[in-house]
């Protein structure tokens, strides 16, 4: 897989998990580049604001992922009156681009790492 095809994948990923909620996602922006294995990993972030149903959301978000192949692995933590009940997952599989999740009573914040391909963090 070249590294334009993997952030291809990687950012259809994204895509496909924002419109998989009814959040106002903010814009992906350029990939952060990062060394691997193999050579080269693309990650993308994006977050949206959450003021309730942190629970549901991060159901949803592992269910949707594990409609697309990913084995999801999640906790879940109490960090007091500031940021609540924090959810987290990370979905993986061989062969896929992968995903994570961070959920506190305020954000949402989802990233997708493209698979590691042949290159170099400064390739452009």
């Amino acid at each position: 897989m070249t590294p334009g095809a993997s952030q291809q994948e990687a950012l259809a990923l994204l895509d496909q998990t924002a419109i998989a909620t009814d959040l106002d996602w903010s814009s992906p922006g350029d990939p952060v580049s990062k060394k691997c294995s193999e050579g080269v990993r693309y990650q993308y972030m994006v977050h949206a604001p959450v003021t309730s149903k942190q629970t549901e959301l991060a159901d949803s978000l592992s269910e949707f992922w594990r409609s697309k192949g990913l084995q999801v692995e999640r906790s879940q933590q109490e960090f007091g009156s500031k940021y609540g009940t924090v959810y987290a997952a990370t979905a993986k599989a061989d062969g896929k681009a992968a995903a994570a999740f961070e959920i506190t009573n305020g954000n949402a914040l989802v990233y997708v790492n493209s698979q590691c391909v042949a290159g170099a963090p400064d390739d452009e």
